[in-house]
């Protein structure tokens, strides 16, 4: 455990210098996020005042609280996460992938520290937070930063399931429609809502509305740790599988 907190600590350290080193780009990037996000709250406040205060079955600060989970489970998940979106494919295609099979550490720990993203969320994280402080009585506050923080690791994990499949088909480039599709599609609170094309459509941030409906009494805390876990258990078999059947880059 020693070693590998040697190397996270290590990881860490790098992503504050690769930070002073594109801090201007960075910025902007950052930017970027922030007026997604920005426009997704005056789409929520919009479509609530449209509504008459029925936003899909939930008050108006049931649906702050739910923008609160997003932010900071999203701001979570894609700090430990956003490497393998942004690196692996080029990884693979470049024949570094090879060197991290050869070379310690483990590759899941190399994976998942290739690149952190703490500088550039954790503005969103505290937003998040804030926002849930906001919505909820006190006595929730526990629980909504448990579930959040277990939505969060559902996110890491749906991240993880649709960039690894970039190890055995180095084409696969998860920043082309995985990142587009969390940035954009983690707006609307479903939980009370049937129509079974609305669940589909919303399958990569369904976690952000169980995390909601653990919070209205309407779903059970268990299970949501219960998906994370099966959830990282596949995530584990595939990179074993992948790995297994993966092929040199130069050969």
């Amino acid at each position: 455990m020693r070693y590998y907190w040697t190397i996270i600590r290590w990881a860490i350290r790098l992503h504050f210098l690769r930070w002073m080193r594109y801090r201007l780009d960075l910025l902007f990037w950052t930017l970027t996020i922030w007026l997604t996000i920005g426009i997704q709250a005056i789409f929520l406040s919009v479509v609530y005042h449209a509504s008459g205060g029925a936003f899909f079955g939930y008050s108006g600060m049931q649906v702050v609280s739910f923008f609160g989970i997003a932010l900071f489970a999203n701001a979570l998940a894609l700090s430990c996460s956003i490497s393998l979106i942004t690196h692996l494919s080029r990884a693979v295609w470049r024949g570094d992938f090879d060197f991290w099979l050869l070379q310690p550490p483990a590759l899941f720990v190399r994976i998942m520290t290739e690149d952190l993203g703490y500088l550039y969320y954790l503005p969103q994280a505290v937003v998040g937070a804030g926002l849930m402080l906001y919505s909820l009585p006190a006595i929730q506050w526990p629980l909504a930063f448990f579930v959040g923080f277990v939505a969060a690791v559902i996110e890491a994990g749906l991240v993880f399931l649709s960039g690894i499949p970039a190890i055995r088909w180095g084409k696969w480039d998860p920043y082309e429609g995985v990142w587009e599709y969390l940035q954009t599609a983690r707006s609307i609170p479903i939980g009370h809502y049937a129509s079974i094309m609305l669940w589909i459509a919303s399958f990569g941030v369904l976690q952000y509305s169980l995390a909601l409906l653990v919070l209205t009494n309407h779903f059970n805390a268990l299970l949501l740790v219960l998906i994370a876990i099966i959830l990282w258990a596949l995530d584990l078999s595939l990179l074993s599988f992948f790995v297994r059947s993966y092929r040199s880059a130069s050969s």
